[in-house]
């Protein structure tokens, strides 16, 4: 009998639409893995769930429960980056509402880093027993000892719950040293169920994107950008470091033992100027493994021979926070950079590292015309692989502070406005657009990126003609976008108490991906 069960809900159709079953990746779920070797190693026997993976109906899953005799059942609100915590709250509550129809025993807690930041909504919402606050290892061992009778409820550490309706929390651990962290144990998943983003297989591999994993060697990020929820979790900026031998370790692992050549590493900052970086090249280069790994990095944390070393140890991409061109517009988000972003394409270009581009159309300052600006510059430099992002108020971010404070926003009344390809995706207001106008410029900047001759010749010749074709046939498929109908839900340029409302007389038409 299991004394924990770890699930993950599945929303990948409701976030992802037409592009979750053959476009989309399908990664481990790293924090579900991370906790259950936290607890496994604590001696607690945990089963996992992971319905991102292994799609079934919710009424499956709480029969599954039931029939294991589990006393607790945590669902963890997260995924392979930060935004995904509250894009899984679609899930989430769809399989909370299934389970108040059923009898069930067991006790119930959410984790991840929305409930966090709005921990008594999430309770009202769901109905859960708890909800788990910050990291939460600790506190998740105490809820299973307290369904054991070991415990009093107010003696549960970094939880949040309701009494006879009143909110009560109790206080929030300190983090855990992540060096004391257990390896995922990597044997009770199978990850030739994993696939990589597309693009990250561009070439030889397109048809050829599992097995695959991810890898970690730092939590958190020490930078102040107002629109990022990554810190949610550890409440205030934090940077903590893994030992490069154990990632190294890991990488063992997997490459040996689980055959793994494609590897993203999770870390929202993996390239920074320090020591570990060379010890991570150092004990790989040692090694000569054939890996096909991508990270992220900031265009100021690079140099050419840093750039040089990744791509000799089997990086080969590199995922840049452009978010815009615009000096002016990126002084809105607080994201300080002072590198030249033209140097920094050409030293990853020498290092012959293909760039990700992640670029947001709408932020606060943004027009159309900043928006087309962003568009020229990236085709002008011919990136290999570009995300276009609208600009999202995610809760616990200074940004949805702001917005909702300013009343340029509401509260959201339900989270599947969050997902980027998503029916009901619908993204923040500019000074100068509404939330309509920003998806559609969204949409018209990744389509006119991949409908670009110039950009389609410079796939056919790096990558070859299958992943052309594969290119093609993704920017093709059409999104629904509810939005564009102006039945409701629009939200004004210049925010709700603007008086500036433009509506185009125009009705939009869905474009394609």
């Amino acid at each position: 009998m299991a004394d924990i069960i770890l699930l993950t809900t599945n929303s990948k159709q409701e976030n992802y639409s037409i592009t979750a079953t053959k476009f989309a990746a399908l990664p481990p779920n790293i924090p579900l893995l991370i906790t259950e070797a936290f607890l496994s190693s604590k001696g607690y026997k945990v089963k996992i769930i992971d319905t991102e993976t292994y799609p079934k109906k919710n009424r499956d899953v709480i029969s599954i429960i039931n029939q294991s005799d589990a006393k607790v059942v945590g669902v963890v609100c997260s995924g392979s980056n930060p935004s995904a915590s509250t894009m899984s709250m679609v899930g989430v509550i769809k399989f909370f509402q299934d389970l108040k129809d059923i009898d069930h025993e067991f006790l119930t807690f959410v984790s991840g880093g929305h409930p966090t930041v709005l921990p008594e909504r999430t309770l009202r919402e769901l109905g859960s027993d708890f909800v788990v606050l910050g990291e939460g290892y600790q506190a998740m061992c105490d809820i299973i000892e307290y369904s054991k009778n070991k415990i009093k409820k107010k003696e549960i550490s970094s939880v949040a719950y309701l009494d006879n309706g009143k909110f009560y929390s109790t206080e929030i651990n300190e983090l855990a040293d992540i060096t004391q962290l257990p390896m995922i144990n990597w044997q009770k998943v199978n990850v030739k169920d994993y696939r990589a983003h597309n693009w990250h297989c561009f070439g030889k591999d397109i048809n050829n994107r599992s097995p695959y994993a991810i890898i970690w060697t730092n939590q958190g990020c020490p930078y102040p950008c107002n629109f990022c929820s990554i810190n949610n979790i550890f409440g205030k900026r934090r940077y903590r470091l893994r030992d490069m031998e154990d990632v190294v370790s890991e990488i063992d692992v997997l490459y040996n033992n689980f055959g793994i050549r494609n590897l993203k590493i999770l870390d929202e900052l993996f390239v920074f100027k320090n020591p570990r970086l060379d010890k991570f090249c150092d004990l790989l280069d040692e090694r000569g493994y054939d890996l096909n790994m991508w990270c992220f990095a900031r265009t100021d944390t690079v140099t050419p021979e840093i750039l040089k070393r990744l791509k000799k140890v089997g990086v080969n991409w590199v995922a840049y926070g452009f978010e815009s061109f615009n000096n002016s517009i990126l002084e809105t988000t607080k994201k300080k950079n002072k590198a030249d972003v033209l140097k920094t394409i050409k030293w990853t270009k020498d290092a012959d590292i293909n760039i990700c581009a992640d670029v947001i159309a709408g932020l606060w300052d943004d027009t159309k015309e900043t928006i087309h600006h962003t568009r020229d510059f990236m085709i002008e430099n011919e990136f290999e692989w570009v995300n276009v992002y609208p600009a999202f108020g995610y809760p616990g971010t200074p940004l949805y502070k702001e917005y909702i404070s300013k009343k340029i926003i509401s509260e959201p009344k339900s989270w599947d406005i969050y997902g980027l390809y998503s029916k009901k995706c619908n993204p923040l207001p500019t000074k100068y657009l509404s939330s309509a106008e920003v998806l559609m410029e969204r949409d018209k900047m990744f389509h006119d990126y991949y409908h670009n001759e110039k950009i389609l010749k410079m796939i056919e010749k790096r990558f070859g003609n299958e992943t052309l074709n594969h290119v093609v046939e993704m920017v093709n498929q059409p999104l629904d976008r509810e939005i564009f109908s102006y039945n409701k839900n629009v939200t004004p340029a210049g925010g709700l108490e603007s008086n500036n409302i433009i509506v185009p007389e125009e009705k939009y038409q869905p474009l394609t991906v």
